[in-house]
């Protein structure tokens, strides 16, 4: 029996034989065909055909090329093994700031998120981001151990206009921090008094702040102990968003409601 990875190999070693291999594993196609969509030369799209018949992978009658039920497992697989690596490198500058070991989906769920880090030209990228997410929705969730003044005075402007809805879980230190600042107590209250947001004081420990737009974007942010977020990673993965909702809703059930008045002067 051949070694398994002497025909990865020979797969790998020609993207032209990936190419056609993953093109006929969706659906058969000609010669004339492969080669204008594939845009490959007729002698080299000859050898390749032939090379992957030999393999078994695909099969030829006359002009027309199909996959073999082999060589669409292998088309599959080999599909997975390259968003695999899509993932790893999207991700793989950022990963230390991801809690992966808190999280409940794979991490290929985010090999299209969008990513957002501070730069040397633009330290303020993530909040900027943050802040043109929060006026582009309806609904807005989120749960978080840190405050970060830009984002809560968006807050409070959308909130107080009407044109928020805001559910927001915070921790017990987090409101204590708040209830002893003025400005952010201030805020938070003009926000419950609107009626249009509601925050609940959750007396357990979070490490990584999550947010949820019209339930349809999932915000993960990691924000250091200065209030500066290091990235912010934002999917409209369905998983991962039902995962971030039930996260904060779980916390929520076990927190308790923040009233205006019970805000300390």
């Amino acid at each position: 029996m051949t070694d398994p990875l002497d025909q990865i190999q020979y797969l790998v070693m020609s993207k032209n034989r990936v190419r056609v291999l993953e093109y006929l594993s969706e659906a058969p196609a000609d010669r004339e065909e492969l080669s204008e969509q594939l845009d490959i030369p007729r002698s080299t799209l000859s050898r390749v055909l032939t090379g992957l018949e030999a393999q078994n992978w695909i099969s030829q009658h006359g002009s027309d090329c199909n996959s073999t039920p082999l060589g669409a497992v292998l088309a599959d697989e080999f599909t997975s093994l390259k968003e695999a690596v899509e993932t790893m490198q999207h991700l793989e500058d950022v990963i230390d700031y991801l809690p992966v070991d808190e999280t409940d989906f794979e991490l290929n769920r985010l090999r299209d998120a969008t990513i957002t880090t501070p730069t040397q030209t633009d330290p303020g990228a993530p909040v900027r981001r943050a802040r043109e997410l929060l006026h582009e929705a309806n609904e807005f969730r989120f749960l978080t151990n840190t405050v970060v003044s830009p984002l809560v005075e968006t807050l409070r402007e959308q909130t107080v206009q009407g044109e928020l809805t805001l559910v927001g879980v915070i921790t017990g230190d987090l409101l204590d921090a708040v209830s002893d600042s003025p400005e952010f107590r201030e805020r938070t209250r003009e926000m419950i008094e609107s009626g249009s947001a509601e925050f609940y004081r959750y007396d357990g420990s979070v490490s990584q702040t999550l947010g949820v737009a019209d339930e349809t974007v999932a915000v993960i942010t990691q924000i250091d102990r200065d209030g500066n977020q290091r990235a912010q990673f934002e999917t409209d993965d369905r998983y991962v968003c039902s995962w971030v909702v039930s996260t904060i809703e779980e916390h929520r059930r076990e927190a308790e409601q923040i009233r205006a008045n019970t805000l300390a002067e």
